[in-house]
């Protein structure tokens, strides 16, 4: 049993714990969570022992290991290897290998076995060997690479130094040599920021089995659902427990709320009808006695407070995206190689692939990492060259949030003077201060320097930057990176309820599977996609047999993942959404070759019905683009006072008005078009709807 008893933290004048309390015990996991800012990193570097609370104690024994994994990296060694790091976890056994070896020695160096240390040296061994056979010393090297290859490393990168890793990467072999050090209490601050999908899947099947009391803080809510017992909310000053995990504590806290509220409310009514008695018999002498009592019951009553509504969640809406074609991105021969400092260059995509974006696709770029993700986003957004062809549709305008944007700001500006350096238009101008509001700066917040700015603020500053201007294409690489709970919650939203394309890369699944209507894999080179939601991802990689190969082209043939190189259809966005998401809910599995064979024909016929309209769309979109030209041109020349000296001129501008009439038909002719085959794609959706309902298995 530990407790954190009466725990109280100052920094300068500001109070961050008022006597906070807790109990927990040997295997609770507890998710600690709070606003950015409400003391979560601060507490548990109290726990270590760290800092010292200003008031309070921590009572459990001074043996009680402790283990922490900070979110800031660690100090290593030029000559320290990730192998040898972990097998620091193992100090006893690595101290009873060293001593068994030493009387190993010791015996080899006697005489004779009739010498008379033989028997002692003999004893010590035997002592020392059980001892080491206890801690299963033999194994030692097989539980290092399993928890480092478990947590994304490479057998040949085992035995590199571990100072030319990042900081990520050294965060991943600390957090391995914590988890075999299985320290009583282990305490994880934010450890899923790290790690890659594969790696946190491996780290939820580890942790059920930890002997100990983990504390973990997250943002992740897949993770803190599948992971914790309990929940520790942190928020102005105190600390409330919770049992379950997020989706229970969320339920519970709306609970607590509506019952707080109804308590505050009654007892308002019974302090305004004890006020309206004394007000009105305080000037009787006949009911002194009575006023004075009620005066004396009002003293002694405990108050109740009004609950107070969180409201430093971020709130906002993208701007309503411009009109695009229905084509909105093609990438032609996807091959991307980088020169590195081994002697061959490292090959990110080789398999020569075509893939496509549709308007209104909104995807999951997901996959280890390295394994190409961040640069799949900056060949899309046009920023990566490559060995391809990049076709960008009809109209298509693109908006990229880039993980490391926020690093990247100009320290030296404010707040709003960042804003107005990326706002091109008037109209992007004007709206500066209602998205600042929105991401949480206002008044004098908006004239701090971005220098001083925490990591979660440069965040909301490099995210708002991203609505300056509508845009039809949005391309978010890791966008919810040091945003809390609630306001991933909202980011959700926004997306949810915009009308545009997203290709959005993170790690995070509760945020993938809140928006996204297919999920691209990135591995082994290529790219394999997967239509449906990220659950529907998950349920088909669960399906897969035989053995658990790495090889991406091995999964992909195991869970039925599409290569868009192998000339599938490239359509099907909300039909396939619709088939996966009923398929996750209803928990049904594969259908039967008839219900397939029926399902083929159904998307077959309307397929036939679709194919001339994308057909008469893509050729508008190429015959305006033509026009668009030509009349870019002959503005250019119509611009030029000269050019009306010229014979020509009375000739060129009759071809000016003839190329706007056309301009305006086509476009007519394209808006009617798409219309169509939207109204045809929702009666697709709704046939399939109703199908798939039918026939559910």
């Amino acid at each position: 049993m530990y407790r954190l008893h009466n725990i109280t933290y100052f920094i300068s004048n500001r109070c961050l714990f008022d006597k906070v309390s807790l109990t927990f015990q040997k295997g609770d996991r507890i998710g600690l969570i709070g606003p950015n800012g409400s003391g979560k990193t601060t507490l548990l570097r109290i726990m270590t022992g760290n800092l010292t609370p200003d008031e309070g104690v921590f009572e459990w024994s001074s043996d009680t290991r402790i283990g922490y994994l900070q979110q800031e990296s660690l100090e290593v060694t030029r000559d320290q290897t990730v192998r040898g790091l972990v097998m620091e976890a193992f100090a006893e056994a690595n101290d009873l290998e060293n001593q068994i070896e030493e009387i190993t020695n010791q015996i080899s160096d006697l005489d004779s076995y009739a010498d008379k240390q033989y028997p002692k040296l003999l004893a010590r061994m035997e002592a020392l060997q059980t001892r080491y056979d206890m801690l299963d010393g033999g194994k030692r090297q097989a539980k290092a690479e399993e928890a480092l290859k478990g947590l994304g490393f490479s057998s040949h990168e085992l035995d590199e130094r571990l100072h030319t890793f990042s900081g990520g990467w050294q965060m991943r072999a600390l957090l391995a040599k914590l988890l075999l050090e299985a320290p009583d209490i282990l305490l994880l601050d934010e450890p899923t920021n790290h790690l890659d999908i594969d790696s946190i899947d491996w780290l939820e099947r580890y942790l059920p089995g930890y002997p100990g009391a983990i504390w973990i803080v997250s943002h992740d809510q897949m993770f803190l659902n599948r992971m914790v017992t309990h929940i520790a909310a942190l928020d102005r000053r105190r600390l409330s427990l919770y049992t379950g995990n997020y989706d229970a504590y969320e339920k519970q806290y709306l609970q607590q709320l509506e019952l707080q509220r109804q308590a505050y409310e009654n007892q308002q009514k019974e302090l305004e009808q004890a006020e309206r008695f004394i007000n009105r018999f305080r000037a009787k002498a006949t009911k002194a006695r009575q006023v004075q009592s009620k005066i004396k019951q009002l003293e002694k009553i405990e108050r109740i407070e009004m609950p107070e509504e969180d409201s430093t969640s971020i709130d906002f809406r993208f701007p309503d995206p411009p009109r695009c074609g229905v084509k909105v991105m093609d990438i032609h021969s996807l091959n991307k190689s980088y020169d590195s400092d081994r002697d061959e260059p490292v090959h990110v995509f080789t398999q020569n692939q075509d893939i496509g974006i549709e308007r209104g696709d909104k995807v999951a770029l997901i996959g280890a990492n390295g394994a190409g993700k961040s640069t799949l986003a900056r060949i899309i957004n046009g920023t990566e060259p490559f060995d391809g062809e990049r076709v960008p549709g009809h109209n298509v305008i693109m908006t990229f949030f880039a993980q490391h944007l926020a690093d990247v700001l100009t320290s030296d500006r404010t707040v709003l003077e960042e804003m107005e350096a990326s706002a091109k238009t008037h109209e992007a101008r004007t709206r500066i201060r209602g998205i600042l509001g929105a991401f949480l700066f206002s008044g004098d917040d908006v004239f701090k320097k971005v220098g001083v700015l925490s990591g979660g603020e440069r965040s909301r500053l490099a995210l708002a930057k991203s609505l300056l201007e509508p845009a039809n294409l949005l391309i978010l690489d890791e966008p919810t990176n040091h945003l809390d709970i609630r306001s991933k919650n909202v980011l959700l939203c926004a997306l949810d309820q915009y009308q545009g394309t997203v290709v959005a890369v993170s790690h995070d699944r509760y945020f993938l599977n809140g928006f996204a209507n297919k999920v691209w894999r990135v591995g082994g080179g290529r790219l394999f996609e997967y239509p449906g939601d990220f659950s529907y991802y998950e349920w088909k990689v669960k399906q897969q047999t035989g053995s658990e190969d790495s090889d991406e082209a091995n999964v992909a043939g195991a869970v039925g993942g599409r290569n868009p190189a192998s000339g599938d259809s490239k359509g099907g966005n909300r039909n396939d959404e619709i088939r996966a998401k009923g398929r996750n809910v209803n928990g049904s599995g594969p259908k039967s070759r008839e219900v397939k064979r029926a399902e083929a024909e159904l998307r077959n016929r309307f397929s036939r019905e679709m194919k001339p309209l994308k057909k008469r769309i893509q050729a508008l979109e190429e015959e305006i683009d033509r026009m668009e030209r030509e009349k870019t041109v002959i503005e250019e020349q119509l611009a030029d006072p000269a050019f009306y000296e010229s014979g020509d001129a009375e000739k060129v501008l009759k071809r000016h008005g003839d190329l706007e009439r056309r301009l305006q038909r086509s476009w007519t002719s394209w808006t009617d078009v798409t219309s169509d085959l939207e109204t045809l794609q929702e009666r697709f959706d709704a046939a399939l709807e109703k199908f798939l309902t039918e026939n559910e298995c």
